[in-house]
């Protein structure tokens, strides 16, 4: 069976075209099994597990960089408390950190560039972007000072809690896209976006009410603005063969629950609040509406990520048209469970309706990528 990771690096090196890659593996794909006629499923594949190594590793990984913090604690403390830091609390933190970030580095090197293991890649990329935006974080709170007095103007932001949220995120996607210009990761384009949206909603979350009220409504921006650019990955590779499709996923995955959760805070005035009748009606809309550009740009993610919206949106409903306490509850269940299990298994069905409305051409087919499964 051929592997398409190879396929992959022939279009990242300029061997084949992305449209050569498809075809190849299409065809590819029937010669392995001459009972299947169809193209393979252009879903999420999970490229970055291989095998159980991988999720053994990684383990691995993420233990040895908790004992590292613990030896850092240790070693660097006493040694460097007056000397280096000369007291600052947040200089403290971030030589405990660093260390620790410049071995996740270092692993990242070996599994990554040498071993191409991506799910050890990707634990040893996270661990380094999260030290990483921490120790800057430290640093930046240690500038000014860091006190738990109320904010109310620009500069009181700036000089408390502004230095180190702000200065944390930004670290983090500073060290985020390092590692993607070092590594080409998908992954990173997830903990770049994470870090650019904690940015946004820490900043607008300095002002107390005002971010509260804003953050529906910033969240839902966010979102978008994520999901344009996975949108725009996507259509570079519409037979999802390339690193391109990859990165989209990854955008996916981080624009899916912000666009959620946005749609909640706007319908609801909070996305932790309970919706009444008319607000679980309308949020049912909204979620609708999702799950057919889902179906749409041939992508779960927003689907999955609505799970939770959509059960406590359905369950208001239900308990307005008679049901209440367990009867809601079942009703409830019994009407999601089945509607994903046939939503599932009706999935290119579902597609087939919904392109049908869609524009064939031009830009709008490769956004909209055509079911070719049987």
């Amino acid at each position: 069976m051929f592997d398409r990771t190879d396929l992959r690096a022939a279009v990242d090196a300029g061997i084949i075209t992305r449209d050569q890659a498809s075809r190849l593996e299409a065809f590819l794909t029937k010669r392995a099994d001459p009972v299947a006629q169809v193209a393979p499923d252009q879903g999420e594949n999970l490229r970055f597990l291989n095998n159980f190594n991988d999720i053994f590793i990684t383990i691995g990984i993420v233990i040895l960089a908790m004992g590292l913090t613990a030896v850092t604690s240790l070693f660097f403390g006493p040694q460097f408390w007056s000397m280096v830091t000369g007291g600052n609390a947040g200089a403290f933190g971030a030589i405990i950190l660093m260390p620790v970030a410049a071995v996740m580095w270092l692993l990242a090197e070996y599994f990554g560039r040498r071993r191409r293991m991506l799910l050890p890649t990707m634990a040893a990329i996270s661990v380094f972007t999260l030290y990483s935006g921490l120790s800057i974080g430290m640093i930046a709170s240690g500038l000014t000072g860091m006190n738990a007095k109320t904010v109310t103007s620009l500069t009181q932001a700036w000089d408390t809690l502004g230095n180190t949220g702000v200065g944390t995120f930004l670290g983090c996607g500073a060290a985020a896209f390092l590692a993607w210009w070092r590594f080409r990761l998908p992954f990173c384009m997830f903990l770049i976006a994470v870090s650019a949206a904690a940015t946004a909603y820490t900043f607008t979350g300095i002002f107390g009410d005002t971010g509260l009220v804003l953050g529906g409504l910033l969240s839902v921006i966010i979102g978008f603005a994520t999901l344009a650019a996975a949108i725009w990955f996507d259509q570079q590779d519409p037979g999802r063969i390339t690193r391109l499709s990859d990165n989209a996923f990854w955008l996916h995955v981080a624009a899916a629950p912000q666009i959620i959760l946005g749609l909640r805070g706007v319908v609801m005035g909070s996305p932790g609040a309970t919706p009444s009748t008319l607000e679980a009606m309308v949020l049912l809309a909204c979620l609708a509406g999702l799950g057919l550009l889902s179906l749409a740009l041939n992508r779960r993610a927003l689907v999955v990520s609505s799970l939770l919206s959509f059960w406590l949106a359905l369950g208001q409903v239900v308990d307005a048209v008679g049901g209440g306490g367990s009867t809601t509850f079942i009703a409830t269940a019994l009407l999601l469970g089945a509607g994903i299990i046939a939503l599932g298994g009706g999935w290119h069905s579902a597609r087939r309706w919904v392109l049908k409305r869609l524009p064939k051409e031009g830009l709008a087919g490769r956004i909209f990528p055509p079911e070719t499964h049987a």
